[in-house]
């Protein structure tokens, strides 16, 4: 077990409300399947990891994601994002808006925009709060009013759809392959993994994963499956009128997502910048995600009558997208040799194979559009999916 520094008096009493709410919940229902486990342990309003007070993004968070490596993540993004709104002449949506600093350095570049409205997707009122306070303070009033928040997608939009780090954090169904069929993995009153036989949605998933692969998966493999992805792309494909989808997020293709010495699947847990494999410890402090099955992806896109327009990884894509002449341009700018040694520690972090440049994935949905983006000029993948 990873080392973990203890939480004070304040959070383990919040962690203790959850745990006895979700055994309360299990004594009168059952046994949750490991989705609603997760579900609830992150969404639960007021006590769920995504829906309470603490810090969760950053250096004093429980891990770090592209945008709070440099706001150079942000304005090479941009940079693909200004041609989708020249060609549409519609807006930004951006779903799931963590700390608020993605929309920050995206609306900087883009601050020359004159129609540009942009559109946050967020259904935890603290993490609004927060975006508000960082955005009303970073921006310019005339900017800052370009901006608006919203708890369900709209009817239509036409633009951009931005999701980074965000099918990561759907809740997955976890199973078990045995001799004798697919187990699915839940959770008892205790809080410990219990079996049941899979009902037949996620033995129909498990199916169709293995013929995909062309043979069966090993006795004993454990992993998971997001069936919660085909209803999320569903509600983007019915929302988008015209334009693109940009998701960002690290996971595999189906044939690496369901590789042999991925036996234990790829659920994660992160608390305090450390990772470990407990999702039982402490619900409602940590973060639990599992890596996204990019094959899947664009499946359930195709079945909604999207476009594929690429899938790169995340390096590959910035730096289509000028990331290093942004660097260059900011170093040029910069005040003193620490600054530019903090530039190229970003550039490497957002773009070396060991960092997030190969881990992170980029994939490219799209409707009514039929332009190159232009993250995909050295490098799609689409082929691997």
């Amino acid at each position: 077990m990873t080392e973990l520094p203890e939480p004070d008096a304040t959070a383990l009493a919040h962690s203790e409300r959850l745990r006895q709410q979700l055994i309360e919940r299990m004594r009168q229902q059952g046994m949750l399947s490991f989705a609603e486990y997760m579900e609830q342990v992150l969404y639960e309003p007021g006590l769920g990891y995504y829906m309470a007070g603490a810090a969760k993004f950053g250096d004093e968070g429980d891990f770090i994601t592209a945008p709070e490596v440099s706001p150079l993540f942000g304005a090479a993004l941009a940079n693909e994002l200004r041609g989708v709104l020249v060609h549409t002449g519609g807006g930004i949506l951006e779903f799931g808006a963590g700390s608020g600093k993605l929309a920050l350095s995206i609306l900087q570049a883009l601050s020359d925009v004159e129609e540009l409205t942009y559109t946050i997707l967020e259904p935890s009122a603290e993490l609004v709060n927060r975006q508000q306070r960082l955005l009303g303070d970073a921006l310019d009033a005339s900017l800052f009013r370009k901006v608006r928040w919203v708890s369900t997608l709209p009817e239509s939009f036409t633009g951009a759809i931005v999701a980074n780090e965000v099918m990561d954090a759907l809740p997955v169904e976890r199973f078990r392959k045995q001799e004798d069929g697919v187990v699915q993995l839940c959770v008892d009153e205790h809080l410990a993994t219990a079996a049941r036989p899979a009902g037949d949605a996620l033995r129909e998933a498990v199916l169709a994963i293995e013929n995909d692969l062309g043979e069966p998966l090993p006795d004993g493999y454990q992993s998971e499956v997001c069936l919660l992805l085909k209803p999320w792309l569903a509600s983007l494909a019915q929302t988008l009128a015209q334009g693109v989808v940009l998701l960002i997020d690290y996971g595999y293709p189906r044939r690496e997502y369901y590789l042999p010495e991925r036996m234990q699947g790829t659920l994660a847990c992160y608390y305090r910048h450390r990772t470990h494999d407990d999702p039982f410890r402490w619900p409602g402090l940590q973060d639990i995600t599992a890596h996204v099955d990019f094959t899947a992806v664009a499946e359930a896109a195709v079945h909604q009558e999207l476009d594929l327009l690429g899938y790169a990884s995340q390096s590959a894509f910035l730096l289509d997208n000028r990331l290093l002449e942004l660097t260059e341009r900011e170093s040029v700018q910069s005040t003193g040799e620490m600054q530019r040694v903090s530039l190229a520690r970003a550039v490497k972090t957002l773009t070396l194979p060991g960092e997030m440049g190969e881990r992170f994935q980029v994939m490219a949905l799209g409707r009514g559009y039929d332009l190159r983006l232009q993250g995909f000029s050295s490098q799609d993948l689409s082929y691997r999916l």
